[in-house]
């Protein structure tokens, strides 16, 4: 049997450890005889990979994929993907150094934030929310970093904050371990706001179990994340990985925390349609909507 390539993103990112996860599951239902996890700098290159036929499958932040399908600034041209899957609804949060002067995201004005590489997902995030929040003439300014050395920028004093990525994570774990952290507090009007303005967003809340010294969940941003293909690629292999995916949700959902919720997130779409798996109008892979409909999750 072939090998299946993801794009993920560095090793040390969410993305990478969930395409091992995803790659078990597709080896385990015998989609492929083995998995290759791609290193990449995120979003925007995965979907120019699985275009080029460098990989059968990626992973993207949901917004990515409508400025992909347009050609949208960073893209230079459309990038023809569509969903395969929803992947998680993970939360988006900026961390400080536990003893920093500031406490709420509002406070970021004017300072130095790590937010990935450039042409990331999480690079993008934080453009949305300085646009969604009015921060354009703030003054704060991005750094743009891996996720392991905007961590490393973090512990020695380059940067006030850090956006991070959904948890648990190596990254995170390992920030913790060089400096104690605290999470910055988003207002219900700035959520508010960001929900309104994105489409793609949606509330959500950092688990307190997962951050030294938080006592209680913390609400944040939450962002749809997808598995993408080529969208005239191939559609039997798109309905086997979908699925698949399907089958096993509730097991993975078990297993590993960052994939809470994602069975409840998947029958969402018995109501809310495709919105709830490819939202803001992008493209569901048409192998795809076929496995949603054989499962009885969508009409």
């Amino acid at each position: 049997m072939h090998t299946l390539r993801i794009a993920s993103s560095d090793p040390l990112s969410t993305f990478h450890g969930q395409a091992r996860v995803l790659g078990d599951v597709f080896v385990g239902e015998g989609i492929c005889g083995s998995v290759e996890v791609l290193v990449t700098t995120g979003s925007v290159v995965n979907a120019q990979m699985v275009v080029r036929g460098e990989a059968e499958a990626g992973f993207m932040a949901s917004n990515w994929v409508a400025r992909a399908i347009k050609g949208e600034d960073p893209f230079p041209e459309p990038v023809a993907v569509a969903v395969v899957a929803p992947l998680n609804a993970g939360p988006l949060f900026f961390v400080a150094p536990a003893d920093a002067p500031f406490s709420t995201v509002a406070e970021l004005k004017g300072r130095r934030v790590a937010v990935g590489h450039a042409d990331s997902g999480m690079a993008q995030h934080a453009r949305n929310m300085a646009e969604g929040l009015g921060w354009e003439d703030a003054g704060i300014e991005f750094v743009h970093r891996s996720t392991f050395d905007g961590g490393a920028a973090l512990a020695e004093g380059q940067v006030a904050a850090q956006l991070s990525a959904p948890i648990p994570s190596v990254h995170f774990e390992e920030l913790c371990r060089r400096l104690p952290v605290k999470v910055l507090a988003f207002s219900e009007d700035e959520i508010a706001a960001l929900c309104s303005a994105v489409p793609f967003y949606s509330p959500a809340s950092v688990p307190a179990e997962f951050v030294p010294g938080l006592v209680a969940d913390l609400p944040a941003l939450g962002v749809l994340n997808v598995i993408v293909a080529a969208r005239d690629g191939n559609e039997a292999l798109a309905h086997d990985m979908a699925a698949a995916w399907i089958r096993r949700a509730a097991d993975v959902e078990d297993a590993n925390p960052l994939f809470r919720g994602l069975g409840e997130m998947m029958a969402r779409a018995r109501t809310a349609g495709r919105e709830a798996i490819a939202p803001g109008g992008i493209p569901l892979h048409r192998g795809a909507e076929q496995a949603f409909r054989e499962a009885g999750l969508l009409r």
